[in-house]
Order: C-alpha cells, then structure tokens, then sequence
C-alpha cells in the first residue's frame, strides 16, 4: 500500500475518532458544524484525501492538532479537554513562544497546499518521532540490560557461596572432626 493512501486511511480514522467524540458519530452535524460540506465530508471519511481549507476549519472548530489529524502525530487537541467546564476557556498545553512559533510554520506548510513542502515536512517529523522511539526504546533496553547483569552477578554469586558451602561440608565417607 502506498504511503499517501496509508496515510489517508489513519486520517479517515482520525476523522471518524473526532466525528464520534464531538458530534456522538453523527458525521454529517460534525461536518456542518466545521463548515465542510457534509458529501464532501463523507467522502474524507471513505478515504478521499481532504482538502486543506477543510482540514483547517476542521482543525480550528474543534481545536484539533493539525499534526495530529494529519499524521497522527502530537496530541489530538490544541488544548487539554475538560468537558465538565464549558463555560472556562481551554488552557494551552504549551504556552513555549518558540514552540508555538514552530507549530504555526508547520501548520501553515501542511495548510499550504504544495504536495512537495507536505511531503518533505511530513517525512521529517515521521523520522525524528521515530528516532525519537527508537532512542527510549534503546535506553529502556538498556535499563533492562543493566538489570539482568545485575542479576546473573546475584546468581553467580550464589552459585559461588552454595559451592563454597559444599567444599567446606564434610563428605558422607567423611567424619566430623
């Protein structure tokens, strides 16, 4: 399978995900709501690429992460989400200005419309979050190596005193002295 349609089928879950959390799975209310035409809509939940304009309005409605819609990247929202509290504005997850000015470049990049920026932003943040992983991975291996030497030098050492403890017990030929 290639990667755009890949990508374009986690992002039809993606949407179908948001579609059920905010709209109770009603599609077509979710889609008015965000100012996307409800066929149009259906079709990006089929798996049909969606445009960028409606990505945003998607994204800007909801408080959805762009990165996060688009490549499953980063949290889902913008903001944390506390149903309990309707009436307080939601409070930013991050409120680093150099952050938030590199999310903004991003996002306008992945708004832009050109399939060369898209793709080359994409490919780079899906190489860092992965060398990301596999570098935890790496130390948590690392952890885990560092606790089974720890315990074959815990064996080694039992195995040395039982077979210290044999030399110095008597043989059943033997007499105590």
């Amino acid at each position: 399978m290639s990667t755009e349609k890949q990508t374009n089928v986690d992002i039809s879950d993606r949407l179908q995900e948001l579609v059920d959390e905010q709209a109770g799975g009603n599609a077509k209310l979710f889609a008015e709501k965000a100012g996307v035409i409800s066929v149009t809509f259906y079709n990006y939940l089929k798996g049909r690429t969606p445009k960028a304009d409606a990505l945003e309005n998607i994204c800007r409605k909801y408080k959805v992460n762009l990165n996060w819609l688009v490549m499953g990247i980063g949290d889902k929202y913008l903001f944390e989400q506390n149903p309990s509290s309707k009436s307080s504005p939601p409070e930013p997850v991050d409120d680093d200005p150099e952050l938030a000015e590199l999310l903004a470049g991003a996002r306008k990049v992945l708004t832009s419309g050109n399939p060369i920026a898209f793709d080359a932003l994409e490919r780079n943040i899906r190489y860092f979050s992965h060398a990301i992983d596999v570098e935890k991975r790496m130390k948590g291996m690392e952890a885990d190596l560092a606790e089974m030497k720890r315990y074959i030098m815990e064996m080694k050492q039992q195995e040395g005193a039982r077979d210290q403890s044999r030399k110095e017990e008597p043989s059943p030929g033997q007499k105590a002295a």
